[in-house]
């Protein structure tokens, strides 16, 4: 189920030196290269205040999976900004620039990225309103990026240890990030496909849960910049009062099973509100317990073991984080 969204647009229309943010292309004799594999794809610099002492660049980076200490450089200012992988292929890093930075935004940036003894580099010319800017052209208006809706899950009660899963969908190729006040600041939403920002947060003891209400995401994209808050899950939310759902049952009720090996039970285990408890997860075949044996997270049980033929029957008994309980039986014969 997804969160109520209360949308913000700092402005209908931004001027570029208060942030600028667009996608780099590459250099054109860059352009012109023909890359192998492994690949730098793309790069995407944001800035939330142009280039003022204070503002912070951010970049993000796609590119093969599994780069050794990929980084990018800021032409021949002396700035080199460490990336890390936030998801397959995905590289982030930011950089606060200083009073004594000097930042030529008509030099290149130069992205490198090592897979073992291989070193591969790309150049990228700044988006053209960082150039507008060094070029002391007129701050031209331009309009915030959509922000059509903002999800967390699991809902329900937020307490320690939970993983609490952002999902924005907006105008794509941007830069997002959620701030939760006082809590964490700078939570990357990398771009998992086109228009689709996704991050995670594990709630921790000393956190303000308090404070979770307030959580903010910002999208950066084409010279504008929109906020979007998510009304997160308090004391106040009622109770969670429906159970877990089971589906996708393997093998499906009733069915027959023609396979040499070891036969695959498996179940989808779904609560979009207090979330699954897996350690509260029983499996029984033909009335033996085999949880111990069996695979369990929030979202799936698996199991697979040498069965004769004949009947043969499943139980799954699944309880979400509120107490509420789901029993699934399923029969199915081995032939």
């Amino acid at each position: 189920m997804q969160s109520a969204i209360r949308t913000h647009v700092a402005a209908a229309l931004l001027l570029l030196p208060l942030a600028a943010a667009t996608v780099a292309q590459p250099a054109q004799a860059q352009q012109r290269a023909v890359v192998a594999q492994p690949a730098i794809r793309s790069l995407t610099l944001n800035s939330s205040a142009g280039l003022a002492p204070g503002a912070v660049l951010r970049v993000q980076l796609v590119a093969t999976p599994g780069a050794d200490t990929p980084s990018v450089t800021l032409g021949s200012s002396g700035i080199r900004v460490a990336l890390r992988e936030q998801g397959a292929g995905h590289y982030v890093g930011s950089h606060t620039i200083r009073r004594a930075d000097r930042i030529d935004p008509m030099q290149l940036i130069t992205a490198r990225a090592d897979y073992g003894r291989r070193t591969i580099a790309q150049n990228f010319s700044y988006p053209g309103a960082f150039q507008a800017l060094a070029m002391g052209g007129p701050a031209a208006a331009v309009p915030a990026p959509v922000i059509e809706r903002l999800s967390v899950s699991p809902q329900g009660r937020i307490v320690p240890g939970r993983e609490l899963r952002f999902r924005l969908v907006g105008a794509a190729g941007g830069d997002a990030s959620l701030d939760i006040p006082g809590v964490v600041n700078g939570i990357d939403l990398v771009e998992t496909r086109r228009g689709v920002y996704e991050g995670s947060y594990t709630v921790r003891r000393r956190d303000d849960l308090g404070a979770f209400d307030r959580a903010v995401a910002t999208l950066r994209a084409g010279g504008g910049r929109a906020t979007a808050r998510v009304d997160l899950p308090d004391a106040r939310t009622p109770r969670d009062q429906r159970a877990p759902q089971v589906s996708q049952l393997t093998p499906a009720n009733g069915g027959r099973v023609d396979e040499r090996g070891r036969t695959l039970i498996q179940a989808r285990l779904d609560d979009d509100r207090s979330g699954v408890d897996p350690a509260s997860v029983r499996l029984h075949v033909d009335g033996l317990d085999v949880t111990d044996e069996a695979r369990i997270t929030q979202d799936e049980v698996s199991y697979r073991e040498r069965l004769g033929h004949g009947q043969h029957r499943a139980e799954l008994v699944v309880r979400d984080r509120a107490g509420n309980v789901s029993r699934t039986g399923w029969s199915f014969r081995v032939v």
